[in-house]
């Protein structure tokens, strides 16, 4: 069983602002290019304008990177869902990072595996239930934007999908932040995970993230590129 996105979710809105920031920072769709492997990360590139590319699952940086070293002129922006950017493609992620890969990129984390039904990802927090875990997880989840930082990225944030300007101000920034650059966007996902662990409502649920976000906001200043 899969589970669609639900419009509770917010990635259609996120993909809109998205857009809008790239307008807004002056990156035009000529020169944009977008990868992303599928999952709920999609809904947010399908908004995007530009050369699109989908690659299999867990090779998406990979990808960008190589079409960094291919287009030099082109701004590289790759979409993640936290399953790929913390299973998967973890390790690519940790080493683009490091590298500082020309590659700006944005993971949605919903703190579950929405597609397949609903299993525990590498974010699902300690105790978080799922389908596939009913009992809920043994263990804590990653925290993507530290990972980020500690691996070297130049430029990281992390926002809620339902903040206001303050997203919008973080998405601009991020539009032309030094790569390797990395924002995290935590959002719900009801049909996977909320109704999974209590919550009354996908509005409830959108407040309790929004409680308990260790960080909003640029979390790591900028790093000057090397010569």
């Amino acid at each position: 069983m899969s589970v669609a996105c639900a419009p509770s979710c917010g990635l259609d809105q996120l993909g809109r602002r998205v857009a809008a920031a790239l307008e807004r920072a002056r990156i035009s769709p000529r020169d944009r290019i977008v990868v992303t492997s599928g999952g709920c990360a999609s809904f947010v590139a399908d908004s995007i304008e530009g050369a699109h590319h989908r690659v299999p699952l867990g090779r998406s940086l990979p990808f960008g990177l190589g079409l960094a070293s291919a287009a030099p002129s082109r701004a590289i922006y790759v979409f993640l869902g936290d399953g790929e950017a913390a299973g998967v493609g973890g390790n690519h992620l940790i080493h683009a990072a490091r590298r500082g890969d020309r590659i700006r990129t944005l993971v949605v984390n919903n703190e579950v595996l929405g597609g397949p039904g609903g299993f525990p990802s590498p974010t699902t927090p300690l105790g978080g239930r799922t389908a596939a875990t009913p009992s809920g997880s043994t263990s804590p989840g990653l925290d993507l934007a530290a990972l980020a930082g500690t691996a070297g990225a130049a430029w990281v944030g992390r926002e809620i999908v339902s903040a206001g300007e303050s997203l919008d101000a973080l998405l601009e920034e991020f539009a032309t932040a030094t790569p390797f650059a990395f924002l995290e966007i935590v959002a719900p996902c009801y049909p996977a995970f909320g109704r999974w662990n209590g919550f009354a409502s996908p509005e409830a649920m959108r407040e309790a993230l929004a409680e308990r976000a260790l960080a909003v906001g640029r979390l790591w200043p900028r790093r000057e590129a090397l010569p």
